[in-house]
């Protein structure tokens, strides 16, 4: 099954550096507030080293004082990167990280956090994402959507999400904090993944049960519409993966990495974006408004208490979101 290209922003040369600048300006403008002086670190890996120059030109653009650092690919969504990128990260007040692997569940990010940095992953991007789609979006009105939302679920007892595909999925989360990755960064300590726009909270770890039917994306697998994945949830942890060829594709990943960790249900999240395209990126289909995402594997970063090997997440359309049994989100409509 093919999708149409919506959008011709693929050239690997010179022109296509010159349509990521505005969305790399955006990036340093209004959702980083990136001010003269500051100290603002780009870590990448070798495979996005011309997003890096292009957030790194905006960055020096607007007074900043850019530094790239890069590595080679990790290989796996949330494995740590070498120490000296963790010290690099650390001493940031803005850092961005464009990878082909994600770096929000590592020490690198843990870190530059602690020390007060205003943080913005970048996980899987490709040159597009700052030409067209998701960036394109108001991330002041995703903002203030997801506050909304996020203040109904720091009071919260219980969360259910629900789709249109078969997933449902329940857990406890007082006490929990929530997470406003909403694409605006601009305070000590606030965390983004540009182009994304997203809420998300981590469940009490072992109280996760019911299904997940992934029918959109699976983080370090792709698309995902043609051949859905099934995850059965036990006790807060992946219990069972039923489907074809990325099923497969899953359970060995978890299998390799030896530790019964990597089966935590991780987190719970909804998109809040609607200018994001659909099947074109993974951060777009994470912050899609009407799509819903869990992850599995690490929460240490996002409020829990396990430190996994990994951080994979699954996509899935139509998704609805109940808090303490009311419905809040319905297949993209805002119910508050």
């Amino acid at each position: 099954m093919t999708w149409p290209i919506e959008h011709f922003h693929y050239i690997p040369a010179s022109s296509s550096f010159i349509e990521m600048m505005p969305g790399a300006m955006k990036a340093m403008t209004q959702c980083a507030g990136v001010k003269p002086g500051e100290n603002v670190v780009i870590a990448c890996d070798t495979n996005k080293l011309r997003l890096a120059e292009a957030l790194a030109a905006a960055a020096y653009a607007v007074g900043g004082m850019p530094t790239v650092v890069s590595f080679p690919p990790t290989g796996a969504h949330g494995a740590q990167v070498p120490k000296a990128v963790v010290g690099a990260c650390a001493v940031s007040d803005v850092l961005f990280m464009p990878t082909s692997w994600s770096m929000t569940h590592t020490d690198a990010r843990i870190e530059a956090i602690k020390n007060g940095s205003r943080v913005c992953t970048m996980c899987e991007v490709t040159e597009d994402c700052l030409c067209a789609g998701g960036i394109l979006g108001d991330f002041e009105e995703n903002d203030r959507i997801g506050r909304k939302i996020g203040e109904l679920l720091a009071g919260a007892t219980a969360i259910r999400m629900t789709s249109a595909g078969g997933t449902d999925l329940t857990a406890e989360i007082t006490g929990r904090p929530v997470q406003y990755e909403t694409g605006l960064f601009r305070e000590p300590g606030q965390f983004a993944a540009l182009p994304n726009s997203e809420l998300n909270i981590s469940p009490i770890e072992g109280t996760t049960e019911g299904l997940i039917v992934g029918d959109v994306r699976l983080m370090g697998y792709g698309i995902i519409r043609a051949e859905p994945v099934t995850i059965e949830v036990k006790a807060g942890e992946v219990a069972g993966i039923t489907g074809g060829k990325a099923a497969g594709y899953l359970r060995e990943t978890l299998e390799a990495f030896n530790d019964r960790r990597a089966y935590n249900l991780a987190e719970f999240a909804v998109g809040l974006n609607p200018a994001s395209r659909t099947y074109a990126t993974n951060l777009e289909d994470l912050g899609k408004l009407g799509f819903g995402h869990h992850g599995i594997g690490s929460n240490y970063a996002i409020g829990g208490s396990v430190a996994a090997p990994c951080h994979i997440d699954i996509i899935y359309a139509e998704a609805s979101l109940y808090i303490d049994d009311k419905l809040i989100l319905d297949k993209g409509k805002i119910l508050i």
